[in-house]
């Protein structure tokens, strides 16, 4: 959701596409077709003004300028990618899924500036982001949360989890 521009965005993974809504009316506004394969997670990065689908079956990234509902770029990734979280000040972290590893995208010149290992976590899925302290959370298919330095890569700590875990989130509350 693009609340500052009254915009919403949904990947549609089967026709490879975005469909942009007005989030007052509902109202669909253009449909966006992205530069990959299967886009799955999505995101607003409230920095740049721009959307992120990441693309699972292209190993990519499509970036969408929300202003103009117009493709403005593909990010190459080295893996599937899976979810996504933004900083809100320059940098976009996704996890990458099946080479177990966190990608940090600067959103301006759309490179990936870092990679970094999540091991002992193995596949990826969900991500949260604790901005105040600098935490990343990635939950881990092999039954570990993993908790990274949002500025470092460094791991800090895993600890056990369910299995089957797609999403995460973190409440600074």
């Amino acid at each position: 959701l693009a609340n500052d521009l009254d915009k919403g965005f949904i990947s549609d993974g089967r026709d490879s596409s975005v469909t942009v809504f007005n989030l007052k009316t509902y109202a669909v506004i253009e449909k966006i077709k992205v530069t990959g394969r299967n886009p799955d997670a999505i995101l607003y990065d409230p920095f740049s003004h721009r959307v992120f689908t990441f693309n699972g079956g292209s190993s990519n990234a499509t970036v969408i300028d929300a202003n103009t509902d117009k493709v403005i770029g593909t990010i190459a990734l080295e893996g599937k990618p899976e979810f996504a979280v933004s900083n809100g000040k320059g940098k976009i972290y996704v996890n990458i899924e099946d080479k177990s590893k966190v990608n940090v995208i600067n959103p301006v010149s759309l490179k990936v500036e870092q990679q970094w290992p999540l091991a002992p976590g193995e596949e990826p899925r969900g991500l949260a982001l604790d901005k105040e302290h600098q935490r990343l959370f990635s939950v881990c298919d092999n039954k570990l949360m993993v908790i990274m330095d949002a500025q470092s890569g460094r791991i800090i700590s895993s600890i056990p989890i369910g299995t089957r875990v797609d999403g995460a989130a973190f409440d600074p509350e």
